[in-house]
């Protein structure tokens, strides 16, 4: 039973996981009312038509040991019984919410493929359902969890991926030594108070052509906005937490032809005020710090390190790397805004306009946030550690700021 290899960059999450914090990704997608809901033995036959048939879907985890490398190998049998299960929300939306909360925190078992689907019925009136999917960090990372999914989707369409031409290979080389050199000056994160390891869940929304608008009003990107409006509203509804939280950034380095299993993202680390200054100083402030890392080299070097560095060290060793920086001595949040598809789409001849990512928190910090845009909207799932920030709440701050408050009123009245 050799297997394939699990690469680095994808055991890492693995790693991680043995620390207790259950690593999931994927995505909340909600169905528009209808009379013709599709049942669960149509939800699994779907399933086993095409995301079943996805190489890691049908994969589980080889035996292992503390220096043998992970590996993936074919799995006996996928019992669908067992992956595509049926949930009826006790309490509508906020059941969903509460229920997707405590999926994310138990972590899966590694004797099968490492994935589910849950169809979850009575999330609003008029016969309204939701799909939640989850898959474990280590077959993809968020970009690759929407491109598995587009499998249960009518049409399939393809994502936008940055083009633009490949720097050489000294060039290259030359960038990565320097990234290297800034990962090792950046230091660390300031403490956080005790935690928790449940999990709270939360989503925000905002038309994506209204968000653009108000970005580009005050000059900056749309990921900065979301970061600021993330800034602000944790601090008015959280306590305790430093007046500085450092915040990774994820970035996509995924490229056309590349396969959908694996992670393809760098991160670089932004330092955000969490102080109640005022909202457009804060802005201007986060906007700044982003411009100055987007012109470094960081995410170069992270990325170097999961995808090669991790290669060529003994498997105890990555095990430590993976669970020492991924934690809050080096940060305390994540931030990942994704691309997604532009066209409308059905599941089961059923339309859905609302697409929520679900991100994992990393050990012992209290917030992870996903924003991918999907048919025009620009769909924001928030996970939380409800010990030190309530995700209710600061999901009621980002919709009212984004959909409702003074930055959308002051765009509009300046239009």
């Amino acid at each position: 039973m050799n297997g394939i290899v699990v690469p680095s960059a994808d055991a890492f999450f693995l790693h991680v996981e043995g620390t207790g914090a259950a690593q999931h990704v994927g995505g909340v997608v909600v169905l528009e009312p209808t009379d013709h809901r599709p049942s669960i033995e149509d939800v699994r036959a779907l399933v086993a038509g095409g995301f079943a048939q996805l190489p890691r879907m049908h994969q589980r985890l080889g035996p292992t040991s503390s220096w043998r490398r992970m590996r993936w190998v074919e799995a006996d049998h996928v019992d669908l019984d067992w992956h595509v299960i049926e949930h009826r929300s006790p309490d509508g939306w906020s059941g969903l919410l509460r229920y997707v909360g405590e999926l994310a925190e138990q972590p899966m078992p590694r004797d099968r493929p490492l994935w589910r689907i849950v169809l979850v019925r009575d999330i609003g009136p008029g016969g309204a359902d939701a799909l939640v999917v989850l898959l474990h960090h280590s077959i993809a990372d968020g970009i690759g969890a929407v491109l598995h999914t587009f499998s249960l989707f009518e049409p399939r369409p393809k994502l936008p991926v940055p083009a633009g031409p490949m720097p050489g290979r000294l060039t290259r080389a030359a960038a990565v030594a320097m990234g290297l050199a800034e990962l090792a000056t950046d230091g660390v994160a300031r403490p956080l108070p005790p935690g928790s390891k449940r999990r709270a869940f939360g989503v925000a929304e905002v038309e994506l052509d209204a968000v653009r608008r108000i970005a580009a009003a005050r000059g900056v990107r749309v990921t900065d906005l979301l970061i600021a409006v993330l800034a602000d509203g944790i601090h008015a509804v959280s306590t305790g937490l430093p007046p500085t939280l450092r915040i990774s950034v994820s970035t996509v380095v995924r490229t056309p032809g590349t396969a959908v299993e694996g992670n393809a993202i760098g991160a670089s680390m932004v330092q955000v005020p969490v102080d109640g200054r005022p909202f457009d100083e804060l802005l201007a402030e986060v906007s700044a710090r982003r411009e100055r890392l987007r012109r470094s080299t960081r995410a170069l070097g992270a990325r170097f390190v999961m995808a090669t560095g991790l290669r060529v060290v003994p498997e105890p060793a990555v095990r430590w790397f993976a669970q020492t920086v991924y934690g809050p001595r080096f940060l305390h949040g994540v931030v990942s805004n994704m691309p997604g598809p532009s066209v409308p789409m059905t599941f089961l001849g059923v339309p859905h306009h609302r697409v929520y990512p679900i991100l994992p928190l990393a050990p012992g910090t209290p917030l992870s946030v996903g924003a991918l845009s999907w048919g025009g909207v620009l769909g924001i799932g928030l996970a939380t550690d409800p010990e030190l920030i309530d995700a209710a709440a600061l999901a009621d701050h980002v919709n009212r700021l984004l959909r409702s408050g003074p930055l959308e009123g002051e765009e509009e009245a300046s239009a």
